[in-house]
């Protein structure tokens, strides 16, 4: 018996959907971009911190900076890029005949989240192995927390990809507008890795929680209702 007519936008909604994911994990891995960054970034830092400190164990303040540093500017390059090298390769006009315009945007969200959560993985696991980290309260909580910075980071920057695609100074645009927008996911991002690292329990660490995760469920929503304007323009 046929499915009823209704299932089927919904249907060629997430095949779609699932296909873009595909598209940009394979991208990626072909690329090797967004890890390569992280590890270079991670290990150039990580040395250069080592040789400095000699052995010391950071203070919390200073473990909590330079991880946010590291997701910065390990982050930024290949999550930001995800509508950028469309344009660049001249896939968009082939993209934007064949799929719909919601599916293309939750689709490169997903695929930035789940690279963006193997990058910050990585970064977090070389930090700990190259410098003397302070002891973790809540290894649990700060855990969660790296999960809920690659949901932020890939809320925030494919938005601002999508924005800024067709700019002309477009590689330009990314850092200058990149980092304003991100600044409320850094605030409540650097406060909840220091409540992680400094409480065993959860009172302290889930408001600031609570707000990365707020910030990266608005700015989705106002991506989603954005992106088919920007992307039929």
């Amino acid at each position: 018996m046929d499915a009823p007519l209704h299932l089927e936008p919904s249907r060629a909604f997430f095949r779609q959907l699932l296909a873009v994911v595909e598209k940009e994990l394979r991208s990626e891995f072909r690329q090797r971009v967004g890890i390569a960054v992280t590890v270079l970034s991670v290990t150039t830092v990580g040395l250069i911190l080592s040789f400095a400190l000699q052995g010391i164990t950071l203070s919390e303040e200073l473990f909590a900076a330079l991880l946010w540093l590291l997701f910065f500017f390990s982050l930024s390059p290949a999550m930001g890029r995800s509508f950028l090298t469309e344009e660049e390769r001249g896939t968009r006009l082939l993209l934007y005949t064949l799929t719909l315009p919601a599916a293309v945007y939750w689709g490169k969200l997903s695929a930035n989240i789940l690279l963006g959560g193997a990058t910050s993985g990585i970064g977090y696991a070389l930090v700990s192995l190259i410098l003397s980290p302070p002891p973790i309260r809540n290894p649990l909580g700060l855990t969660i927390v790296v999960g809920a910075i690659a949901i932020g980071f890939a809320a925030a920057l494919t938005l601002l990809s999508a924005l800024i695609a067709t700019a002309r100074h477009r590689n330009l645009l990314l850092p200058i507008l990149g980092l304003p927008l991100l600044i409320p996911l850094l605030l409540s991002g650097i406060a909840a890795t220091l409540s992680a690292l400094r409480h065993p329990t959860w009172n302290e660490l889930l408001p600031p929680l609570k707000l990365m995760l707020a910030y990266s469920g608005a700015t989705s929503i106002v991506g989603s209702w954005l992106f088919e304007w920007v992307w039929r323009e």
